[in-house]
């Protein structure tokens, strides 16, 4: 579902005529584009299989400042270094100047309507839709007809997140220190006190 027809689907609920472009100065696709953006980025802030980059180098300005993209929510590395505003900061000593590039192991982008997978798309539109309705008609009614249905698309998109993530519990990384060295069928080794040798 394109950013335009989630636009003109919100504006079909409250009897609304259609647009035929997202800019458009009509005050309801204002109020319309500003709860579809709001929940774009909303529902992408959790991370998602799609959105997720990992080892994303950020190389400091001539100032020697690193900013963050406004397009990233959530930037991981070093816990010596913290996102305050738009730039990277380190803790430990006091600064915001960076010597070299700093690796982050893992940042959560907001993409774009069009970059969204469909099924993210369709929840988007649908939550959206379910706040639109609450903040401009409150239709209690047609709220919960609208959360219904974004409900559905919610897990229609967790299993695509399953299925797309290839998610393994022994790829846990506190799982794999666990196991680390660990082979419970190992000659020599002993599953309990006092168990005989295998």
């Amino acid at each position: 579902m394109g950013e335009l027809d989630a636009l003109n689907m919100l504006l079909r609920l409250i009897g609304s005529s259609p647009v035929n472009s997202i800019s458009t100065n009509h005050p309801d696709a204002a109020n319309a584009r500003a709860t579809l953006e709001r929940i774009r980025k909303r529902v992408q802030r959790k991370g998602w299989w799609c959105n997720i980059d990992y080892n994303v180098q950020f190389q400091p300005d001539n100032l020697g400042f690193i900013q963050i993209p406004a397009t990233i929510s959530s930037f991981v590395t070093n816990s010596c270094y913290v996102q305050r505003g738009s730039k990277l900061y380190d803790k430990v000593n006091n600064t915001f100047a960076f010597g070299a590039a700093v690796t982050a192991s893992r940042v959560v982008r907001l993409l774009d309507w069009d970059d969204m997978p469909d099924l993210m798309q369709e929840y988007a539109s649908y939550y959206a839709a379910a706040e639109f309705i609450r903040d401009e008609l409150e239709d209690p009614q047609k709220e919960t007809s609208l959360q219904r249905s974004a409900a559905s698309s919610l897990l229609d998109l967790k299993k695509q997140e399953l299925e797309e993530g290839q998610y393994n519990v022994f790829n846990n990384a506190r799982v794999s220190r666990m196991r680390q060295g660990v082979s419970p069928y190992a000659r020599g080794n002993k599953r309990f006190a006092g168990d005989p040798d295998v």
